[in-house]
């Protein structure tokens, strides 16, 4: 695995899963509750650059795996309160450009390529495993879907069912194709509580990213002074949802929490502490970060999780360079036609699908000989 490809990775994934939730709300300026936005940008960026350099060290065997583990833990925690400041001011486009009548085309094209070649790729690679190919169609029908429906369909039942299908596709590849290794995480303390804390860390930096929950709410006129908690209906992913809004001024904390949120939480959430949970059970093993197995498929992942998800990340980092030049890339993502989001989304599940089924043949080998060990 060379670090040109893991940089790939962490950019597929740090822009992927805005795909399906909207904004909540969205602000203008270049400073968040008094911090400039450079200095939040350097906080994430710094918190990155500590990782891989940590990561770096601890793989030429110059500093040990117990005195790298809190530099990492450290910085993914700067790089994620980083981002969340970042992501929660940016520059907001006052009207939509000119090409979106572009958009369902686009998206029609994109999820066509991505089923017939999913399809072909499957039927030549592992022609064994359809599951792969239904994946593949699922994760094209979740593009093409809001174009392809009068009012983006937020009210037809195939919408609720690919949407719903999707987590239960991936259930049964995941159980099928790396049972050994999920019977072995769960057998092992310190590969589970990493795992489930990566996890949580990134639905929470998904949760602020995507904008369904703010420390930043908007005071205007009309604005709510007291907490209040109530709720509602939200049309994203794919589909209306019962939702919760809250609002707490004294925190000051404000946002939603929606059944389709949780859902995507649990997916891309799940996705992440499977793969830092192999990671962690291979270093673990091993006891170093040194070795080219360590280095293949999971770790491309754990980097992600640095950075963790979503697209006004990659916006919000725009922002921060260029002001309002960058506007086209707030509404590529915005309008819901647009197919960017949710190939975005497709790319970060197949990433870390992918990441985490290459990383079980390693895994497994590890696995078996911590089992024989014990014994």
């Amino acid at each position: 695995m060379t670090y040109r490809r893991l940089l790939a990775w962490i950019f597929a994934f740090t822009i992927g899963g805005r795909a399906v939730v909207s904004p909540a709300a969205a602000h203008s300026g270049t400073t968040h509750a008094g911090t400039p936005h450079w200095l939040l940008f350097v906080l994430c960026l710094g918190g990155i650059g500590v990782i891989v350099l940590t990561v770096t060290a601890a793989r030429r065997d110059l500093v040990r795996l117990s005195f790298a583990a809190p530099f990492i833990v450290g910085g993914a925690l700067s790089a994620v309160f980083g981002g969340i400041g970042l992501v929660e001011i940016q520059v907001v486009a006052n009207s939509p450009p000119q090409l979106t009548e572009l958009y369902p085309v686009f998206g029609f094209i994109v999820g066509g390529l991505l089923s017939v070649g999913g399809f072909l790729i499957v039927r030549l690679r592992w022609p064994q495993k359809p599951q792969y190919a239904i994946l593949c169609l699922l994760l094209s029908a979740w593009i093409v879907y809001p174009s392809a429906l009068q009012n983006q369909g937020y009210h037809n039942p195939l919408g609720y069912l690919i949407a719903l299908s999707l987590p239960l596709v991936l259930v049964f590849i995941i159980w099928t194709d790396g049972r050994a290794i999920l019977q072995s995480l769960r057998l092992q303390t310190m590969p589970k509580v990493t795992g489930i804390s990566a996890g949580l860390l990134t639905s929470v930096f998904f949760a602020f990213s995507a904008g369904t929950m703010s420390i930043n709410p908007d005071y205007g006129v009309n604005a709510p002074t007291e907490t209040f908690i109530t709720p509602f209906t939200v049309a994203s992913p794919l589909v209306m949802w019962p939702a919760i809004e809250f609002y707490v001024p004294m925190v000051p904390l404000s946002g939603y929490i929606s059944i389709g949120t949780l859902l995507l939480m649990g997916i891309l959430g799940g996705l992440v502490g499977l793969n830092v949970a192999v990671v962690t059970q291979q270093w673990s093993a091993v006891g170093s970060f040194a070795g080219k197995q360590l280095f293949t498929g999971s770790l491309a992942a754990s980097g992600a999780t640095a950075c963790c998800c979503c697209a006004p990340a990659f916006y919000g980092v725009l922002s921060v360079l260029f002001g309002s030049a960058v506007t086209p890339v707030y509404w590529s993502f915005m309008v819901p036609s647009s197919p960017v989001g949710g190939m975005f989304f497709a790319g970060s599940v197949l990433l870390l699908l992918g990441s985490f089924l290459t990383s079980t043949g390693s895994a497994t080998e590890n696995a078996t000989v911590l089992g024989s060990t014990s014994n």
